[in-house]
C-alpha cells in the first residue's frame, strides 16, 4: 500500500472524515484576492494581516514539501429547530454546540504526524494549524482535494457538505498530491438570497464585516444596522448552510465531541446569561468555541436577542444590567433592548438610568432607546 493510502486509512481510523494532500507551492490567486480585499477594506478579521505570509507555505515551515489537509464533520442527528414561540432562548451556530474544535483537531493532526514519522522512519519537520496562524485554510483544502468552494465561500466535501472543521499541517515529507474535486453550485443562489445581512455580495465573495458569524463575535457594540438582523442569534449564523441543497443530503455522522451533549447546545436560555459569574461562564462555555471572546460578548449578544424577541418579561433582567453591569457595552446593549421592547416600565428604567449614567456611549444608547420606546408606545 502506498504511504499516502496508509495515511488516509489511519486518518479514518482516528475519526478524520477526509484527508487530502497538496503541494507546498505558493497560492498566487489567493494572495491577489487578499490584497484586493485589503484595498476594499474587507480583509478578514481575526486572521494574519500579511497576505504574503498567508499564501506561501515555505514561510510556514522551512523545507516545506507537502501540505496535509483534514476535514472533521460536526454534523449530527440533532435538529436545528428554533426555540418555540414564547421561549426566551437564543440560537447558537451548529459548530459551537459541543466542544471547542481547536484542541480536538490539534490532537488528530499530532497523531497523523506521529504516524507519518513512524512510516518514513525519521522525525519529520512539521507545523500544524487549526484555524490559527497564517494558512489560507480553505484554499489549502481545495488544493488537497478535500472539497470545493460554494457560493457562500464555505468548503463543501462530497460526503459531509460544509458542516466540517478544517485543519492542516505542512511537512518536509514529499507526498503525492491528490487531484481536486470538480463540483459546482451551478445556477443555484439560495445562500445569496437567504443571507440576513447581504454579506454574500456576489458569488464566492463574502464581506466578513457584514456576516453575522463575525458580527456576533466582534468587539465593542454591534452596529445598529445589524442588530435586528441578528434575531435570536446568540452566536454565529448557519442560514447560508441550512438553505444549501448540498447540505440536505450531508451524512450526519459527525465527531461525538461536537454534539450538543458536550457543550451549551443550540438554544440556551438568555436571561440567566445576563447575570452569570466568571466561574459560571467558564463552566458553561470554557470548553466550547464560544469561550474565547469572553463573558461580555455573550451578555451583549443576549441583550440584543432579548430586544429582538420583544417580550416584556425580559424588562426586569435588562433593567438590572442597565443599572448594575460594570461593562459599558452590556449596559448600552441592555438600553437598546429596552427601547425595542418598549412599554411604561422600560421607559421608567431608561429615564432613571439616564439621570445617573456617566459613559457617553451608554448615554447615547439610552437616549436612542427612549426615542424607540416612545415610537413603540405610539404604534
Amino acid at each position: 500500500m502506498r504511504l499516502e493510502d496508509e495515511l488516509k486509512a489511519y486518518a479514518r481510523a482516528i475519526g478524520i472524515h477526509s484527508l487530502g494532500i497538496g503541494s507546498a507551492a505558493p497560492f498566487p490567486e489567493e494572495a491577489a484576492l487578499l490584497e484586493s480585499m485589503r484595498e476594499e477594506g474587507t480583509y478578514p478579521a481575526f486572521t494574519e494581516r500579511d497576505p504574503a505570509l498567508r499564501t506561501r507555505p515555505g514561510r510556514w515551515l522551512k523545507n516545506a514539501a507537502s501540505v496535509i489537509a483534514i476535514a472533521v464533520s460536526y454534523h449530527s442527528q440533532e435538529h436545528h429547530h428554533p426555540p418555540a414561540r414564547g421561549e426566551l432562548r437564543g440560537l447558537v451556530s451548529r459548530y459551537a454546540w459541543g466542544r471547542d474544535y481547536h484542541p480536538v483537531l490539534k490532537e488528530k493532526l499530532d497523531a497523523v504526524v506521529s504516524f507519518l514519522s513512524q512510516r518514513v522512519g525519521r522525525p519529520v519537520a512539521f507545523a500544524p494549524f487549526v484555524d490559527t496562524g497564517p494558512p489560507v485554510e480553505r484554499a489549502v483544502a481545495v488544493r488537497a482535494g478535500i472539497g470545493w468552494f460554494g457560493k457562500n465561500a464555505c468548503i463543501y466535501t462530497p460526503r459531509h457538505g460544509s458542516y466540517v472543521f478544517l485543519a492542516q499541517v505542512v511537512t518536509d515529507v514529499e507526498l503525492e498530491p491528490d487531484p481536486p474535486v470538480s463540483r459546482a453550485c451551478g445556477p443555484c443562489d439560495r445562500c445569496i438570497r437567504a443571507c440576513p445581512t447581504g454579506a454574500i455580495e456576489r458569488p464566492f465573495w463574502v464581506n466578513p464585516y457584514k456576516c453575522l458569524s463575525y458580527i456576533t463575535q466582534m468587539p465593542g457594540m454591534i452596529p445598529k444596522e445589524y442588530r435586528k438582523a441578528m434575531g435570536r442569534r446568540l452566536w454565529g449564523c448557519d442560514v447560508c448552510q441550512i438553505v444549501c441543497p448540498w447540505n440536505w443530503e450531508a451524512e450526519k455522522e459527525g465527531d461525538p465531541a461536537f454534539s450538543a451533549g458536550e457543550g451549551e447546545g443550540p438554544r440556551p436560555e438568555l436571561i440567566p446569561l445576563l447575570t452569570m459569574s466568571n466561574a459560571q461562564f467558564r463552566a458553561r462555555f470554557g470548553r466550547t468555541a464560544m469561550g474565547w471572546r469572553g463573558k461580555k460578548t455573550i451578555q451583549r449578544n443576549a441583550c440584543i436577542c432579548l430586544g429582538n424577541i420583544g417580550d416584556p418579561r425580559a424588562v426586569p433582567a435588562l433593567a438590572d444590567r442597565l443599572h448594575r453591569d460594570p461593562k459599558p457595552v452590556v449596559r448600552a446593549s441592555a438600553a437598546w433592548a429596552l427601547g425595542e421592547i418598549g412599554g411604561a416600565q422600560a421607559r421608567r428604567e431608561l429615564e432613571r438610568a439616564l439621570r445617573r449614567e456617566q459613559d457617553p456611549m451608554v448615554i447615547g444608547e439610552i437616549r436612542d432607546a427612549l426615542d424607540a420606546a416612545g415610537k413603540t408606545a405610539q404604534a
